[in-house]
């Protein structure tokens, strides 16, 4: 490979065909490689060739065919990201190829029979969503070649899941769109790492980083905030005909800071006729949960990015995985477990930055005040 000045040199990108197992070609003399893992979103990838390299590789570039080749993305050894690509754009000195993570495969199938998890059949809304995909990607694959993501599908199954009665009909929206909305509302969480899809319930996690990590893991402050706005003492759940649920979070913190009180809209359930009076209770007291006393949250600005070590490696930032966060150089100290939400890679020839937004591991994704 003939590497012109400007070119990365910590990354290798592939075009793959469908289902990323035959490979097409490599894609050389790379000027910017980018990539992610997001947790609740289909992340998303690009590469750019510029230079003469655009026309000696003409004839490769020119013949990618969006959503049937894949982009497979290196970091030295390790396979780090991979999925259907997007769209090529052609400039007048650069190509770029944008793909999408395999999730994206979700978003182009749609559920083509009626689920019914009405009372009798409730069930957990990880084992609904499971099922949902295991039926509807089948079609894809049966295809020749497949599209090689039911063998990686990974769905995290834990004690006291989150339940849902939802009724949805044939063809009211793609697999993918049902993915999104039981995860925006209805107590699931998903990433992609790879060609693996994994799914489990929002109160638990991938798992947990042995170690704490404390400023000296990233470059730039660890900020202590205490946020009053993310702070109650009273949740409801109503649903649609006026029955609601109400958990509080103790008496205690109750008579310290007083009545505060927050309203929420029942987790969505598309079709029913609505949940049960000790499902509105059990949603209520999920969003009480991690809001009293007021959270004082160890805070990365978003965005930060993060030194890698011999015991922090690129393919342990995982989406979902919780981490403890140590600070120790402010006036307040403080150590909290957050949650993984983004990492983003980017190379350009003066170098590579790793950039993660994490989030404290007991607040809810949906804030209340602002």
């Amino acid at each position: 490979m003939s590497l012109e000045a400007g070119c990365v040199t910590t990354h290798s990108a592939y075009i793959y065909d469908r289902g990323g197992k035959n490979r097409i070609a490599q894609l050389t003399d790379l000027s910017l490689v980018k990539w992610g893992r997001r947790r609740d979103q289909v992340s998303e990838a690009q590469i750019r060739v510029s230079g003469s390299a655009c026309s000696e590789q003409a004839d490769t570039l020119s013949a990618i065919e969006p959503k049937r080749h894949e982009l497979v993305i290196f970091r030295g050894d390790e396979r780090v990201w991979e999925g259907p690509i997007w769209r090529v754009a052609w400039g007048s000195d650069t190509v770029e190829v944008f793909a999408h993570d395999v999730g994206a495969y979700l978003n182009g199938t749609p559920m083509t029979q009626a689920y019914n998890n009405a009372y009798p059949n409730v069930t957990e809304v990880s084992t609904r969503i499971g099922g949902i995909i295991e039926y509807e990607m089948f079609v894809w694959e049966a295809l020749d070649p497949p599209a090689n993501v039911l063998p990686y599908l990974t769905v995290h199954h834990y004690p006291n899941e989150a339940e849902t009665t939802a009724v949805t009909k044939a063809y009211e929206m793609t697999v993918g769109e049902h993915l999104d909305a039981l995860a925006h509302r209805s107590g699931i969480d998903f990433t992609t790492v790879g060609r693996a899809i994994h799914i489990w319930d929002t109160s638990r996690s991938l798992g947990t980083f042995p170690r704490a990590w404390t400023e000296a893991d990233f470059f730039g402050q660890i900020v202590i905030t205490a946020y009053g706005a993310d702070h109650t003492e009273v949740a409801f759940v109503v649903a649609e005909d006026g029955r609601f649920g109400r958990a509080a979070a103790s008496p205690t913190t109750e008579a310290y800071y007083g009545p505060w009180t927050k309203i929420f809209t029942v987790y969505n359930e598309e079709g029913t006729a609505g949940p049960t009076q000790a499902e509105l209770t059990s949603q209520a007291q999920r969003n009480v949960v991690g809001r009293s006393p007021v959270p004082v949250e160890v805070r990365i600005p978003d965005n930060s990015s993060i030194r890698l070590s011999h015991d922090l490696g690129i393919n342990d930032l995982v989406c979902g995985v919780q981490v403890p966060l140590r600070a120790t150089l402010n006036a307040r100290k403080l150590s909290q477990l957050q949650k993984i939400d983004i990492v983003t890679v980017t190379e350009v020839a003066e170098g590579e930055t790793i950039q993660v937004t994490l989030s404290p591991a007991n607040r809810p994704d949906e804030e209340g005040e602002g």
